[in-house]
């Protein structure tokens, strides 16, 4: 009987002890949810999202019939577009829930050349990431020098620019890993309020950081805009393929050139507290086709990216 008893209680700890456990541990044991539609077969995952994460697909054709003449031309989910990637058997993409996404079921469309889609249910779930509220030089909160606002209005062409440059081709290695491992100081989804006025939420993480700090790439990628910008500072924007960049801000000095591939972990720059800041810091950001995603979830997610659902021909499940 009292052994019973120690066994029951030992048990209800380690329940209670797993229930504590940060939720990326559970993640690393997600795997893809499989589903047919018509002669298809989907796999995503994770299976339920939350707003500010990313969506890894891949799907096959099971049929009989040749499908030559019908080509997926592109991944649809909450009104936005992401690409997709012919691989050995299939294709992949990966799309995005913006944050401020109202939780429910959303439909993911696979859309073909021939007009033909493939529908799925996605499920989002609500998520708080709460509030921080910043105090910044008027001109830094609310910009109204002429100068400045045309600096900003060159910035968002540079940025716009820069973005529409990735193509579906996936130029990641290996799984994307943080630029830095030093304190967060500030995490990712927060809604902002700058000297009491709403702003966009904290689209990054923020990195404590002293200036002249070696900044290395989180992953292989190519250097599609670096420079000066008025809000983001010393902005380093590196293109990962499928729409897939990470951002690195407020940094001292940059040590890459647009055009260059750079490796996972080089150096790409030196963090700093350039552009509108309260202090030194590493703002690091991972966007999908426009939409900002938790950069730790992804670290987590982007796994998914680099592994295929069902078994290639060499049985090492890879793409």
């Amino acid at each position: 009987m009292n052994k019973k008893i120690t066994f029951l209680f030992f048990l209800l700890m380690l329940l209670l002890a797993a229930s504590f456990l940060p939720s990326s541990i559970w993640a690393e044991n997600e795997g893809f949810v499989s589903v047919s539609r018509l002669d298809y077969e989907i796999f995503h995952a994770p299976e339920n999202l939350r707003p500010g994460q990313a969506l890894v697909v891949a799907f096959r054709y099971r049929g009989t019939k040749p499908v030559a003449d019908q080509q997926p031309l592109m991944l649809n989910f909450i009104d936005r577009k992401f690409f997709l990637e012919p691989v050995a058997g299939g294709w992949r993409g990966v799309a995005a829930v913006p944050l401020g996404t109202v939780a429910g079921s959303y439909q993911l469309l696979i859309k073909f050349d021939d007009g033909a889609e493939l529908a799925l249910p996605i499920t989002v779930l609500a998520h708080d990431y709460g509030e921080q509220r910043l105090t910044v030089p008027d001109e830094m909160a609310t910009p109204v020098r002429p100068e400045n606002l045309q600096k900003i209005k060159q910035d968002r062409k540079s940025l716009r620019l820069a973005y529409a440059s990735s193509g579906s081709d996936l130029l990641l290695e290996r799984v994307v890993r943080p630029p830095l491992s030093t304190t967060i100081t500030s995490p990712f989804g927060r809604r902002r309020l700058l000297n009491g006025k709403p702003k966009s939420p904290h689209g990054g993480v923020d990195y404590k950081a002293a200036v002249g700090v070696p900044i290395v790439a989180a992953a292989k990628g190519r250097v599609v805009l670096a420079e000066e910008l008025y809000y983001s500072g010393n902005l380093v924007l590196l293109d990962h393929g499928l729409g897939i960049f990470t951002l690195y801000m407020h940094l001292d000095e940059i040590s890459c050139r647009c055009g260059d591939v750079v490796d996972f972990g080089q150096i790409i720059g030196t963090a700093g507290s350039s552009g509108r800041v309260t202090g030194p810091h590493l703002h690091w950001g991972v966007k999908i086709a426009g939409v900002f995603v938790d950069p730790l979830r992804f670290v987590t997610d982007s796994k998914h990216l680099l592994r295929v659902p069902w078994e290639g021909e060499d049985g090492k499940s890879k793409f």
